[in-house]
Protein backbone atom coordinates (compact mmCIF):
# COMPACT_ATOMS: atom_id res chain seq x y z
CA UNK A 1 0.00 0.00 0.00
CA UNK A 2 1.90 3.36 -1.58
CA UNK A 3 0.59 6.65 0.10
CA UNK A 4 1.89 9.89 -1.02
CA UNK A 5 2.81 12.66 1.70
CA UNK A 6 0.51 15.70 1.10
CA UNK A 7 2.11 19.25 1.79
CA UNK A 8 0.93 22.33 2.97
CA UNK A 9 2.96 25.63 3.69
CA UNK A 10 2.53 27.31 6.75
CA UNK A 11 4.53 29.49 8.78
CA UNK A 12 5.58 28.93 12.65
CA UNK A 13 5.80 32.24 14.75
CA UNK A 14 8.12 32.19 17.54
CA UNK A 15 7.96 34.30 20.52
CA UNK A 16 11.28 34.48 23.12
CA UNK A 17 10.03 35.83 26.61
CA UNK A 18 10.85 35.33 30.16
CA UNK A 19 7.60 34.17 32.08
CA UNK A 20 8.16 36.82 34.71
CA UNK A 21 6.48 39.10 31.90
CA UNK A 22 3.13 40.20 33.33
CA UNK A 23 -0.02 41.28 31.16
CA UNK A 24 -0.93 44.34 33.34
CA UNK A 25 -3.77 45.63 30.87
CA UNK A 26 -7.24 44.33 30.89
CA UNK A 27 -9.59 43.14 33.45
CA UNK A 28 -8.23 44.94 36.63
CA UNK A 29 -9.75 42.20 39.28
CA UNK A 30 -8.53 42.41 42.79
CA UNK A 31 -6.92 38.68 42.06
CA UNK A 32 -5.47 39.62 38.89
CA UNK A 33 -3.57 42.87 40.90
CA UNK A 34 -2.62 40.69 42.99
CA UNK A 35 -1.41 37.64 40.61
CA UNK A 36 -1.52 39.06 37.16
CA UNK A 37 -1.24 36.52 34.34
CA UNK A 38 1.82 35.86 32.74
CA UNK A 39 2.23 37.01 28.70
CA UNK A 40 2.96 33.72 27.81
CA UNK A 41 -0.32 32.12 28.98
CA UNK A 42 -2.05 35.49 27.65
CA UNK A 43 -1.01 34.95 24.32
CA UNK A 44 -1.69 31.34 23.78
CA UNK A 45 -5.26 32.37 24.99
CA UNK A 46 -5.52 34.99 22.49
CA UNK A 47 -4.10 32.36 20.09
CA UNK A 48 -7.33 30.27 20.42
CA UNK A 49 -9.55 32.85 20.56
CA UNK A 50 -8.06 34.41 17.43
CA UNK A 51 -8.19 30.67 15.73
CA UNK A 52 -4.47 29.90 15.52
CA UNK A 53 -4.18 26.05 14.11
CA UNK A 54 -1.53 25.38 17.11
CA UNK A 55 -0.21 27.30 19.85
CA UNK A 56 2.63 25.98 22.45
CA UNK A 57 5.10 26.84 25.05
CA UNK A 58 8.55 25.58 25.64
CA UNK A 59 10.89 25.57 28.54
CA UNK A 60 15.02 26.15 28.30
CA UNK A 61 17.24 24.84 30.26
CA UNK A 62 19.46 27.27 29.63
CA UNK A 63 19.60 30.83 28.00
CA UNK A 64 20.63 34.62 28.19
CA UNK A 65 18.21 37.92 27.00
CA UNK A 66 19.87 41.36 25.67
CA UNK A 67 21.20 42.10 29.27
CA UNK A 68 23.88 39.15 28.11
CA UNK A 69 23.41 37.51 31.57
CA UNK A 70 23.42 33.79 31.48
CA UNK A 71 20.62 31.63 33.57
CA UNK A 72 20.32 27.97 34.06
CA UNK A 73 17.63 26.09 35.34
CA UNK A 74 17.85 25.22 39.19
CA UNK A 75 15.51 23.31 40.87
CA UNK A 76 15.75 25.23 44.49
CA UNK A 77 16.16 28.62 42.78
CA UNK A 78 13.91 31.40 40.42
CA UNK A 79 13.33 30.45 36.83
CA UNK A 80 11.13 33.13 36.10
CA UNK A 81 14.09 34.75 34.23
CA UNK A 82 14.64 31.69 32.18
CA UNK A 83 13.59 32.80 28.74
CA UNK A 84 11.04 30.09 26.56
CA UNK A 85 9.93 29.83 23.45
CA UNK A 86 6.09 30.30 22.46
CA UNK A 87 5.12 28.78 18.90
CA UNK A 88 2.44 29.47 17.28
CA UNK A 89 1.44 27.95 13.46
CA UNK A 90 -0.28 29.22 10.92
CA UNK A 91 -0.99 30.55 7.14
CA UNK A 92 1.61 33.71 7.36
CA UNK A 93 -1.27 36.15 6.43
CA UNK A 94 -2.96 35.08 10.06
CA UNK A 95 0.44 35.35 12.01
CA UNK A 96 1.02 38.90 10.61
CA UNK A 97 -2.65 39.65 11.36
CA UNK A 98 -2.05 38.33 15.21
CA UNK A 99 1.45 40.32 15.69
CA UNK A 100 0.03 43.39 14.38
CA UNK A 101 -3.39 42.80 16.78
CA UNK A 102 -0.88 42.23 19.84
CA UNK A 103 2.12 44.65 18.43
CA UNK A 104 1.81 46.48 21.99
CA UNK A 105 2.40 43.49 24.20
CA UNK A 106 4.89 41.58 21.86
CA UNK A 107 7.10 45.00 20.73
CA UNK A 108 9.99 44.13 23.53
CA UNK A 109 10.15 40.41 22.44
CA UNK A 110 12.45 38.37 20.02
CA UNK A 111 9.84 37.27 17.12
CA UNK A 112 10.75 35.14 14.28
CA UNK A 113 9.02 33.82 11.79
CA UNK A 114 9.72 30.55 9.80
CA UNK A 115 8.22 29.03 6.79
CA UNK A 116 7.23 25.17 7.58
CA UNK A 117 5.64 22.15 5.95
CA UNK A 118 2.60 20.82 7.43
CA UNK A 119 2.29 17.42 6.33
CA UNK A 120 -0.87 15.05 5.70
CA UNK A 121 -1.50 11.53 3.82
CA UNK A 122 -3.58 11.11 1.01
Amino acid sequence: MVRKIKSHSLGKLEIYIEPAHKVRHGERTLFRKLFPKSVYMHIIIEAKKDGIVNASAHSTHTSFNSDGKMISYNVESDNSRLNMCVELIDKKEKLQDFFLRHKDLLRSKVVIYKEVEFWDIE
